[in-house]
Parts: C-alpha cells; sequence; structure tokens
C-alpha cells in the first residue's frame, strides 16, 4: 500500500496542470516569453559538444509542456506543446529568442469535451512550410497548410496504439518519406516500438511499411531529426519514478536505409543528458543546418516541464561536426517479427 500511494503521489506530480504557477487565462491570450541562459555545462556526455542551454518562462497558465521541436527553414525553431500550443523561436543570434505574439492554439476545441490537444510530434515541409502534427490519446495525424486550413487523419495502423504513449516520434525525411514511431510497446519485448514509414503525406492515406524500432537500454524514443548525411538522430528518454521523477536522456543515430518491413530497426546511442539541469524531461529536437556548411549545424532539444514545480521548459544547443559517430550502417535483422505485418 505504501509503494502504491508514492507511485500516485508521483504520478500526480508528472500530471499536467497539477501545480499551477500562473493564473490560467484564456488560450488567446499572449504569452510573454523569457529566455535565461542558463550556466551549466556539467551532466551531458558523449559525442556532440554543448554550446548552450536556456531556459523558457511566461506568466501564462496554458505555457510550457514542449514536447515537439522542428526547424521552420528560416532561421528558427517550432516548438509545439502537449496543450496544443505553437511557439516560434528565432535561433539566428548567439541566444534563442521567441517571437512576440507566436504562441498560439491548434489543437482542436470545438467537440467539447473530446478536445484534440496531445501535440507530441512535429514534422515540417521546408519547400511548402506545410506542418505535421502527432496527436497522442486520439492517436491522430494533423497537416496545417500555410494557408490555415487543416486535415485530419486517423491512419489504421496507428489505431491500437496506447493512448498516452501514441505517435511520439515523426520526421518528414528529406526525401518525401514521413517516419513515425510508437513510444509504447505493446507487447512482451519492452524495447520494440512499433514503427511505420510512409512513401508520402500519411494525410494522403498511404499505406505505411510497417517495423519495429528497437530501443537501446530500455529508453523510449520520443522525437526525431534527418542529418544531411541522411542518417537520423532518434531522442530517447527513461523516467524514473520517485519524488520528484528522474528523467535520462540520450540521443542514437541510425540510418532509415537499412529499414525493412517487418524486421528490427536499431539504433546507436552517441550523447546521454543525466545529471544536473539535464536530467529533466526532454521530449523534442530539431537539426538545423549552418548556412556557411550546410554538412554541419545545431542540435536542438526541449524538455517538456509537464507544468509542473520540479520542472522545467529547457532548450539546449549541441553542435553536429558533420563527421559524428559515422559507423557502417547496421545490418537489417533477418528474423522477421510474426506479429508484425508486411506492408
Amino acid at each position: 500500500m505504501l509503494r502504491f500511494l508514492l507511485l500516485a503521489v508521483v504520478v500526480i506530480g508528472l500530471a499536467p496542470g497539477t501545480f499551477v504557477r500562473a493564473p490560467v487565462r484564456t488560450r488567446g491570450e499572449a504569452a510573454v516569453v523569457t529566455v535565461t541562459p542558463l550556466a551549466a555545462r556539467t551532466g551531458v556526455a558523449g559525442e556532440l559538444e554543448l554550446t548552450g542551454a536556456w531556459e523558457l518562462t511566461a506568466e501564462h497558465g496554458w505555457f510550457g509542456g514542449f514536447s515537439a521541436l522542428a526547424a521552420n527553414g528560416e532561421g528558427g525553431l517550432l516548438a509545439g506543446s502537449d496543450r496544443g500550443f505553437l511557439l516560434d523561436l528565432d535561433i539566428s543570434g548567439e541566444a534563442p529568442r521567441a517571437l512576440p505574439g507566436s504562441f498560439r492554439f491548434v489543437g482542436i476545441s470545438d467537440q467539447g469535451r473530446e478536445e484534440v490537444i496531445d501535440l507530441e510530434s512535429l514534422a515540417r515541409d521546408p519547400a511548402t512550410g506545410t506542418l505535421w502534427a502527432g496527436f497522442e490519446y486520439d492517436n491522430l495525424i494533423i497537416r496545417f497548410a500555410r494557408d490555415g486550413t487543416r486535415r485530419i487523419t486517423a491512419p489504421p495502423d496507428m489505431a491500437q496504439w496506447s493512448m498516452n504513449s501514441g505517435p511520439e516520434t515523426m520526421e518528414r525525411l528529406a526525401d518525401g518519406r514521413f517516419l513515425v514511431i510508437e513510444e509504447g510497446t505493446g507487447s512482451v519485448d519492452a524495447n520494440a516500438h512499433q514503427a511505420l514509414l510512409y512513401a508520402d503525406d500519411p494525410v494522403a492515406g498511404a499505406k505505411p511499411l510497417a517495423f519495429h524500432f528497437v530501443s537501446p537500454d530500455s529508453y523510449d524514443p520520443v522525437d526525431a531529426a534527418q542529418l544531411p548525411d541522411g542518417r537520423v538522430l532518434i531522442l530517447l528518454r527513461r523516467v524514473e519514478y520517485a519524488l520528484p521523477a528522474r528523467f535520462d536522456t540520450a540521443i542514437a543515430i541510425a540510418d532509415p536505409r537499412t529499414i525493412r518491413a517487418g524486421r528490427d530497426w536499431r539504433a546507436q546511442v552517441i550523447q546521454r543528458l543525466e545529471a544536473g539541469v539535464f536530467a529533466d524531461n526532454f521530449e523534442g529536437m530539431a537539426y538545423v543546418p549552418s548556412a556557411a556548411d550546410p554538412a554541419r549545424g545545431a542540435v536542438w532539444v526541449i524538455a517538456d516541464d509537464n507544468f509542473s514545480l520540479f520542472q522545467r521548459s529547457i532548450l539546449v544547443r549541441f553542435m553536429w561536426d558533420g563527421q559524428t559517430a559515422s559507423p557502417a550502417p547496421d545490418t537489417p535483422q533477418t528474423k522477421k517479427r510474426p506479429e508484425t505485418p508486411d506492408a
């Protein structure tokens, strides 16, 4: 009973909105965002060079919960929250800056208690500006055109994914394909996550290739970003349920050219965030190429504060040197998982 009560307290502590740090205002009210540099440099280890860390704050009850990140192709980042908001960040200077008035609600609020707000992943077409967002609970993908129109789809292949650990990872690859990975597993193998590779826009109804992403060291995948050489970085997270909860984050690398229908796809860990301010709930990641040398650039990760007093909205920047972690491509597994259909 004591363990049950402790677990209940921890879960309540992680529940969004449990600890409200400012009055909950209307969704349309402007948020004045402050970006504060953090001096901490310990707590990270690996092949990427840490070049900056900042905390994002705003006196607005809906601010926080950032669980997705995407490059906007215009010298900036787009952060998405699990309360259905987007925030534009200008990263053209030495430090990021939130664009005034850019914190806006994009969820669906016209269905009474059946709101669609749990935005967990983002993907963007740099040529058209079209944006795709993955929503947990309902396991939906919503496409936002640049003119403001949107289209919603509930992919049949995602219908059985967990309500609380669905399409947490989504990335539009440079060749137009879409990679979507379930955060949960739903199988006897706690490391095997269902994954889909769409040949084109998933909202258009194409049938995906189905496979499994096998996460290293019992981590769960929470976001992805493609690099200039075609490989993909995958953001991984583990949670230790204590009071307060402790988070352990890793960044892994994998080659999408090795994905095969019905087989396992694996990644190699190249970076860990484990201590101090970096032991937080990092859920979003994006890669932004350097204007001077597109083969090099910055890897950005953002933390979801869960609207909790114990956590913060932290934005971190690493340098990608274009040469980090360059092993031979992974060899696809020869054994096919029987529960995964061919596509």
